[in-house]
């Protein structure tokens, strides 16, 4: 691979992975017409999903940071709690324990969390079929053809000011479950979050800040799945420097252009990007057929 093939890659994953088109469909469409479909390592995949995930954590690191100081006070709230429960001491209708849910960082904490249950078992169930069809153009279009009919179900329904004060853990679940479907070729990970998510309810504002921090357990998880089947040797065919160019650049490009997908992604624009969606769908296909 090319230092410009891996640029070209690395800009794709950069753009895909942050709106809801599929980012796994256009890299194998792109490498497919650049005539590197076989080329692509594990490890390049890999590099791609810190490039994004680097991109991710740039944006919202203060958020991020808060959730994870709130997630350890739980853990430090919740043992303090079963050490009062099981210490022995004094009247058991006395003791007054600490409040584990106690402000919306806590309770987005937990949403995520719940979400990411259905996400790891139903993405570790259909694992096999996603690596036996990964490449796969047909398998790619079809799946681009799901996250359209989802968008553009979604666009249509009603609005609502939903916040994580009034979101519940059956919506966390439902989208979790709708996310554990992306890791099909094709199927666009922003693309079943933000549907799901408008499908529950979530205020826009919502909506996006849930779907791109719920990303980085997720991007998190495929990393440690992909190296698991991996034996992390670079290929002959994709050196460490395509690597390290491919990471930064869908790095940069992911930055950039989360910027820009949080002006852009809302319920009405759905049905671009499904319009969308289905003409890279049918590229897929005829591209497969020929």
């Amino acid at each position: 691979m090319s230092v410009l093939q891996a640029i070209l890659l690395g800009a794709v994953q950069g753009v895909t992975e942050f709106f809801p088109v599929s980012s796994s469909g256009h890299l194998t469409l792109v490498s497919n017409l650049m005539g590197i479909e076989g080329n692509i390592s594990f490890m390049f995949t890999i590099m791609l999903h810190i490039g994004t995930l680097l991109a991710v954590v740039a944006v919202f690191y203060k958020d991020i940071l808060r959730l994870l100081t709130e997630l350890v006070r739980m853990a430090a709230d919740l043992a303090a709690n079963l050490k009062l429960r099981f210490s022995g001491r004094g009247n058991p209708d006395e003791i007054r324990y600490r409040k584990i849910i106690s402000n919306n960082y806590r309770k987005f904490v937990l949403l995520l969390v719940v979400s990411m249950i259905p996400t790891g078992i139903i993405g570790y169930l259909i694992c096999p079929l996603s690596e036996a069809v990964t490449g796969n153009l047909l398998a790619s279009g079809m799946g681009l053809l799901v996250t359209a009919l989802l968008l553009l179900v979604a666009s249509f329904v009603l609005g609502s000011d939903k916040g994580p004060k009034e979101a519940k853990y059956t919506d966390a679940l439902l989208i979790g479950a709708f996310q554990g479907f992306a890791a099909f070729p094709g199927i666009s990970r922003l693309g079943m979050t933000v549907s799901s998510s408008y499908l529950s309810g979530f205020s826009r504002k919502f909506v996006l800040k849930y779907a791109f921090i719920l990303s980085v357990p997720t991007i998190v998880g495929a990393m440690i799945l992909e190296g698991r089947r991996a034996s992390f040797s670079m290929g002959n065919n994709v050196g460490v420097l395509p690597c390290i160019i491919a990471m930064i650049t869908a790095a940069v490009v992911g930055f950039l252009v989360i910027r820009l997908a949080m002006h852009l992604i809302n319920k009405k624009r759905s049905r671009l990007f499904a319009g969308y969606c289905i003409l890279i769908g049918i590229i897929s296909a005829v591209c497969y057929l020929k």
